[in-house]
């Protein structure tokens, strides 16, 4: 593996916010660190946990004494002089020149004097494991302008509530902090500083920072793609078969892409799986793959192989769509091929596999076609997630998808769409009536349709690679009924024209979100109406279905098609009829068929061979 200058990663020697955190002390404020805070955090070239990094931008300020503090270790300093300075202070009340250097004594009883003065100044400071002791003892030490001094307290989130919250106890802590912020002092180019670290912002008390000119908020952010860049050179060696490699290069920029929105420690895990999994590092794709997803089968390596029979498997179960049929299978083509409009070409692949808006009449196959595909592509309908989005019409619902906040009821279990995802990556998400849906809920859908990733309310990411994304609506749709009252069956194109426009009207003017339409691009498909002509081809299909369902039960069963299939042609006529499509003729087969069958069955258990026949006076069934 080359370990040439020209293959070496560079980026800047600090992360970006902790260059913000520089410029925040230069200008005399405490500082409130939040978000990222566990990750290894770029500093000084190198990667170190955010303790360390703050402790060495301090020593560049040139800060005397630094101390930490948090609700399970205490209070603790950089080194023992920081500690002994601490205690030199705290005993002074913060007047380090109220307790001079005493004088050597001499003689038996000033030996003892010295001795016993040493092990005063040399003894550790007390632990003030106690969070009121041990901010008291920060405030002091802060409002003194002899020794600059910084302290970063850690996990301030546990420790603080807001004020109309907690008690008189909690009140004083809060406003032992405020207080030791605005009493800090002045010492020379600097002014003694507080840090406070904290996982979320929310859960702190707001009256803390809000409209504070001497306190700053800043976040810490996941890693830039440079410093995940970077921080994967430095560890390549560990990846399988690493030496072997012919262009690691490319392929850790490969990694560094696919890997946004993970956290520095996070990338360890790529090539430990690298190694457990024995994937070598010139394979960036199938490693990612296996770290977010786990050594599953990737049912999309076996598509390709198979997409020849997708058009006849499929129009088996969706009549009369061959364009929507097509486009799927275009699509899955696509999704197989890996081409596609990108400036980068190690760019990240994290967009779903596919994204579609079925658009039509009720009752054509929208549905069908979903459970279809998900069949043909996962073996299994079951992995078809379907979403009611009738019932995400309130402002509030589409936290379900994600979760709900923290500190609300629910929170602690994680989102609706994002459990899905995490369970099953390789599924097909089927969000039914999604005209139906609240406009806040689309904000969640920009997220995943632009970087196929979506954080929930705990902090855990599910990543949409694998999935197919469908969105079916019936917009539109009640217009067509009058040109089936009429008599009327325009041709496919006046269809499609009448949908897309009555799609792009909805977005555009009912929500005001054309991005949304951008997003779904040539995705859009429109499904025809029932013709005639299919009508015969559907009722056949449904038959067959019936007589396996008997035959699963033990009942072998005959009937007479023609006769069925014209009296649900007749059925089907009727304009009414028509405008429900497959579920009219479901219904009329329920009359027909299913329900004379199943009561019959009911009453003579026992018979195995059964014939069916309709005839003037209904519905016949005899032993075969």
């Amino acid at each position: 593996m080359s370990d040439g200058s020209t293959d070496r990663p560079t980026a800047r020697p600090a992360a970006a916010w902790i260059e913000r955190v520089t410029a925040e002390i230069a200008r005399g404020r405490h500082v409130i660190i939040h978000g990222n805070v566990r990750d290894l955090v770029r500093w000084d070239r190198s990667f170190q946990p955010l303790r360390n990094a703050v402790t060495g931008l301090l020593s560049v300020f040139g800060y005397q004494l630094t101390g930490y503090y948090d609700l399970v270790d205490g209070l603790s300093f950089a080194g023992p002089d920081d500690e002994r300075e601490f205690q030199r202070l705290t005993a002074a009340g913060g007047d380090r020149a109220a307790e001079p250097e005493p004088a050597a004594s001499t003689g038996r009883a000033g030996a003892v004097r010295n001795r016993f003065a040493a092990a005063l100044r040399d003894a550790p400071a007390p632990t003030l494991s106690n969070q009121y002791d041990a901010l008291a003892a920060i405030r002091t030490v802060l409002r003194q302008g002899a020794t600059s001094s910084a302290f970063i307290v850690d996990l301030v989130d546990l420790m603080l509530a807001p004020p109309d919250r907690g008690g008189d106890a909690e009140r004083r802590l809060l406003g032992t902090m405020a207080k030791a912020m605005t009493e800090a002092a002045q010492t020379g180019p600097v002014r003694n500083l507080l840090v406070l670290v904290a996982d979320d912002l929310g859960t702190l008390p707001a009256w803390l920072y809000r409209d504070r000119p001497y306190v700053q908020v800043v976040e810490a952010a996941l890693p830039t793609f440079d410093e995940r860049h970077v921080y994967l050179h430095q560890q390549a060696r560990h990846f399988h078969q690493a030496a072997d490699a012919r262009r690691p290069s490319d392929d850790l920029r490969v990694l560094a892409n696919l890997s946004e929105g993970m956290a520095i420690t996070e990338l360890d895990g790529l090539w430990r799986m690298s190694k457990l999994q024995r994937v070598p590092l010139d394979e960036p794709r199938t490693l990612m793959k296996r770290t977010l997803f786990g050594p599953r089968r990737d049912p999309w390596r076996q598509v390709r192989d198979r997409l020849t029979r997708f058009a006849p498997a499929v129009e088996e179960r969706v009549i009369g769509q061959p364009v929507a049929v097509e486009r799927v299978r275009r699509a899955l083509t696509a999704a197989t091929v890996g081409i596609d409009f990108v400036a980068d070409p190690h760019s990240s692949e994290s967009r779903p596999k596919g994204i579609f808006f079925f658009v039509g009449p009720t009752g054509v196959g929208k549905t069908e076609l979903a459970r279809a595909l998900s069949e043909f592509v996962f073996d299994d309908e079951t992995a078809l997630a379907r979403f009611d989005m009738s019932t995400f019409a309130e402002s509030h619902s589409a936290e379900r998808l994600t979760g709900a906040p923290p500190g609300y009821v629910g929170h602690e279990r994680g989102g609706e769409l994002t459990n899905r995802v995490s369970q099953r990556p390789f599924s097909v998400l089927l969000f039914d009536e999604i005209e139906k849906a609240h406009a806040s809920v689309f904000d969640k859908f920009l997220q995943v349709l632009d970087d196929g990733r979506l954080t929930d309310a705990l902090g855990n990411t599910a990543y949409f690679s694998e999935t197919v994304i469908i969105f079916t609506s019936n917009l539109g749709a009640a217009e067509t009924y009058g040109w089936l009252d009429g008599g009327e069956l325009p041709d496919y194109d006046r269809v499609t024209a009448h949908f897309e426009r009555a799609v792009r009207e909805h977005f555009t003017t009912g929500l005001g979100r054309p991005e949304l339409l951008g997003r779904l691009g040539g995705g859009i498909t429109v499904f025809d109406i029932l013709r005639p002509e299919f009508v015969d081809r559907i009722v056949r299909k449904l038959l067959a279905q019936l007589t396996a369902s008997a035959g699963r039960r033990g009942v072998r069963l005959t009937m007479d098609e023609e006769a069925v299939v014209l009296r649900v042609q007749e059925v089907m006529r009727r304009p009414e009829a028509l405008r429900l499509g497959v579920r009219s003729i479901r219904d009329a087969l329920d009359r027909l068929v299913r329900d004379p069958l199943v009561g019959h069955v009911f009453d003579h258990p026992g018979q195995a061979a059964l014939h069916l026949s309709v005839g003037p006076r209904g519905t016949v069934i005899r032993d075969a």
